[in-house]
């Protein structure tokens, strides 16, 4: 009996957009650059090759068009990433495409491939879509497009997008049918050494069969050409005394091949040929990837910023922040006369982290003669300052050379600031009170569009004074410093005593937090309601609210609430439920108090600050000559008063943050109620140039459940990792930080040959089939060898061992392209047999040796 596929049953008609008349087209040699976003990297490299007149085999693509209106035939069905998989893997295909594809392939042996639209571009994709080999007839065939588009949404596939540093959405998928071609042996043609990157120097491996050893590391042939001659400068074989597969003739024809793609591509490109009766057919062409870094290193941190913002950001939040952020530093800095190229990267992203470039703010900073990296650093958290010691530093010349323009602009900046940041403050307020009685419900979308325009020259003008406020503080912090330095004081004065005793807005909750603590310490009814379920407080609180203590409480927690029930915790993620809106935090804390042996009074708080301020005027006293002293009040004064503006206005930019998600979630309520997302919370998986986008055009909102859909994955994939290190050095694009040398001497070492450059530390993890097979963020990955079928399993590796395979082996190009350290061909001893899973080892793809570390 035969089963019966979806394409079997009766067809639902899924119909084509009309602006198409056809979902599979021929691949041909006229296929141009326009084309390339309808047929995908591999249709359009085929439709090069046959115009550089290489022998390609009989390609037929479909479409992008095809896949598009497929996904938006399942898309508003499905909530989840595995739900759209299984859509895509079981949904009734186009009624055209079942068509066409029927009509077309009824008979011969095909290749089901993927055609990724970013696919041979700026970035590599290779080895993240599936491919279906030795396919016959239709329904087959199509069972292979459906894999091949189920691939594109695979977590994996996903968190490799997101780990480039890309936006993680997948483009259009075309996918290439091709007659398959049963060779003698094939392989792959590198027009350019991947590994030493010699231009004149072609390299081609070999295998027998179908080439899969090749890509897989197995048993292989490696031949070295010299171009354009195709002379054979060296032969390496893992079977020594066997006849070369290759000679002369052929070897000087891969030389002409690389010729001419090259003169196709402009770059080095890699070739995936067979050879078939004394033909060589080519079956893709590709740019190389190497995983070549220029060496350039920065140090990043969020030891400052991962304060206010922890763990993974929702790509609304980050959309607002880094924009936010990088401008107002910018400005900022240019404010103290340094210049600060347009293509500084000062913010970025690491795992959905938010970081700042450390390197790029000493670089900056360090033409101010009396700023060093170790005060910047101290401002900015700690840590960092052994890897800062090669940061070039700016010439203090601009600097200097600029003063008489930029002091009187940095003094009355100083004047100013102070003055203009209260009536700022009480122009927000009003703002931000009217902006809360406004009933948003009622507005126009057009009016909507007008509110976000206020919303955000309000946020940008609140955050620009904020930073205005911080450069006060931080030059004031300075010249204290420096003051006290001058004076040979300093060492045991650090930031904790500097800054004590502050009276600072955003430790207002805290206190009223306290409060309510003491008033439910006083009711024996309270403790008892607070000590159960916090989920379940506020429902036991209504029903007691007859007895007095209880409605006494409940005014006040109302008071709390309308003070400070904008704030919460990681209240800069815009998807945190504020306090008005979730009040279970609150009574968690409030649990806590009242179990407290013993909770300050707000008169016991303040004189805890004056006894400190007590304590740092005698310290300083027994340095300072009386006239000394004086100026370092008056200098600590100022310093302290723009620390505590600095904290006011950071309350107000909170305050802007709590009105942006008031306003997002209108949106959201609106798109939901469009059908155009699922859930009102989705929209904060939107970003904000989207739906800026939305309110001026609501078609704009079509493609939103779909990047909703990938982006809660990629959101997830994140929030399962590891928190970077605080502090680390980005080479490249890997993140490093540093080993204590000492600490490897004495260990065991495997030696191999070196496939990916980095270095990273973790426990092994030994994999003999991948079938079921899983690695935890940051294990090192130890296999015997890898085909495309490991490819998943490297997303979460921090490193890859193999026991076979070269350079040029699959696991070589894909750790490189992941930008994973890795160590291939480490077979004597077999590393599988000597590694076992959860020991602690290094990879050092540098020099080609595995570490084994006794503990």
């Amino acid at each position: 009996m035969t089963t019966r596929t979806p394409e079997h049953r009766a067809r639902p008609r899924v119909q084509a957009p009309r602006r198409f008349e056809t979902f599979v087209m021929p691949v041909t040699a006229e296929l141009g650059e326009e084309a390339r976003r309808l047929v995908g990297g591999k249709a359009y490299g085929l439709g090069l090759a046959m115009r550089a007149e290489l022998n390609v085999p009989r390609a037929f693509v479909v479409t992008t068009a095809a896949f598009d209106a497929m996904v938006e035939s399942v898309i508003t069905q499905v909530q989840d990433i595995h739900e759209l998989r299984d859509a895509l893997l079981n949904a009734p295909l186009p009624t055209m495409l079942q068509d066409e594809l029927e009509e077309l392939f009824s008979e011969g042996q095909w290749a089901v491939r993927s055609s990724a639209v970013e696919e041979d571009g700026a970035r590599s994709f290779a080895g993240q879509q599936h491919s279906v080999l030795g396919v016959r007839g239709a329904d087959a065939i199509m069972r292979g497009i459906r894999e091949v588009w189920a691939s594109l949404w695979d977590p994996g596939a996903l968190a490799y997008r997101a780990r480039l540093a890309v936006d993680g959405m997948p483009q259009s998928m075309a996918v290439v049918i091709q007659e398959m071609v049963n060779p003698d042996f094939a392989g792959v043609l590198f027009t350019q050494n991947p590994v030493t990157h010699q231009a004149d120097e072609a390299v081609v491996s070999v295998a027998l069969g179908l080439g899969t050893a090749v890509v897989g590391g197995e048993a292989t042939e490696t031949f070295f050409l010299e171009r354009p001659s195709g002379y054979l400068k060296r032969h390496e074989t893992s079977t020594p005394g066997e006849k070369p597969l290759l000679r002369g003739p052929i070897l000087e024809h891969f030389a002409r091949i690389s010729d001419r793609v090259e003169r196709l591509f402009l770059k080095g490109v890699d070739v995936e040929w067979a050879f078939n009766e004394g033909e060589i057919y080519v079956l893709q062409l590709r740019e190389i990837t190497t995983g070549h870094d220029d060496g350039a290193q920065s140090v990043w941190s969020n030891a400052n910023v991962g304060e206010a913002l922890p763990g993974v950001a929702t790509p609304l939040t980050w959309s607002i922040l880094r924009d936010f952020s990088a401008r107002g530093f910018k400005q900022a800095f240019g404010a103290l006369g340094l210049d600060v190229e347009p293509e500084a990267e000062l913010v970025g992203s690491f795992h959905g982290r938010i970081f700042l470039n450390l390197s790029e703010f000493v670089r900056i900073a360090s033409a101010i003669p009396v700023l060093s990296p170790d005060t910047l650093l101290n401002m900015a958290g700690g840590g960092g300052v052994e890897q800062l010691s090669d940061v070039a530093r700016e010439s203090s010349k601009k600097f200097i050379a600029r003063l008489p323009q930029t002091l009187p602009r940095i003094v009355g900046t100083q004047v100013a600031a102070p003055l203009l940041a209260p009536f700022w403050e009480a122009h927000f307020r009003a703002r931000c009170e009217m902006f809360f009685e406004r009933d948003l419900y009622r507005l126009s979308q057009r009016a909507l569009e007008s509110e976000l325009e206020d919303l955000e020259k309000l946020f940008d003008r609140t955050g620009l004074m904020m930073l205005a406020v911080s450069s006060n503080f931080m030059l004031s912090y300075v010249l204290t410093t420096e003051y006290l330095k001058w004076f040979g004081v300093g060492p045991e004065i650090g930031n904790e005593k500097l800054l004590q005793g502050l009276h600072v807005t955003s430790a207002e909750p805290g206190k009223a937090l306290l409060e309510l603590g003491r008033i439910a310490r006083r009711s024996m009814r309270l403790r008892r309601i607070l000590s159960g379920d916090s989920a379940e407080v506020y429902a036991e609180l209504q029903k007691a609210s007859k007895h007095d203590d209880v409605r006494h409480f409940l005014d006040e927690l109302k008071s709390f609430q309308e003070n400070f029930g904008h704030r919460a915790p990681r209240e800069a993620e815009l998807a945190t439920p504020r306090w008005r809106e979730d009040v279970v935090f609150v009574f968690d804390v409030l649990r806590g108090f009242i179990d407290s042996p013993h909770l300050p009074s707000p008169r016991e708080v303040e004189r805890e600050s004056e006894r400190a301020r007590d304590e740092l005027h005698a310290l300083v006293s027994r340095a300072l000559l009386p006239g000394s002293l004086q100026v370092f009040e008056a200098l600590l004064g100022m310093m302290r008063a723009n620390a505590e503006r600095r904290e006011s206005m950071r309350a107000r930019v909170v305050d802007g943050l709590d009105m942006y998600r008031h306003f997002f979630l209108e949106c959201g309520r609106r798109m939901t109620q469009m059908s155009i997302i699922r859930r009102q919370e989705d929209i904060f998986f939107l970003k904000i140039e989207e739906i800026r986008a939305w309110l001026k055009d609501i078609n704009e909102g079509r493609d939103f459940r779909r990047r909703i859909i990938v982006r809660r994955a990629i959101f997830e994939s994140f929030k399962s990792l590891p928190d970077p290190p605080s502090t680390f050095v980005l080479k490249g694009s890997q993140m490093v930080w540093n080993v204590n040398q000492e600490a490897l001497e004495g260990r065991s070492e495997l030696a191999g040959l070196a496939a990916s450059p980095g270095r990273a530390t973790g426990r092994a993890r030994v994999i003999l089939n991948p079938a079921g097979a899983t690695v935890e963020p940051g294990e090192i990955l130890v296999v015997p060898y890898a085909d495309v079928g490991w490819t998943p399993l490297f997303v979460a590796a921090a490193g890859v061992v193999m026991e076979l395979g070269g350079p040029l082996s699959h696991a070589s190009i894909v750790a490189r392209e992941f930008r994973i350290p890795a160590v291939v061909n480490v077979h004597s001893p077999r590393v599988t047999q000597v590694i076992k899973t959860g020991d602690l080892i290094t990879v050092d793809g540098e020099r080609g040796i595995v570490l084994l570390h006794d503990e």
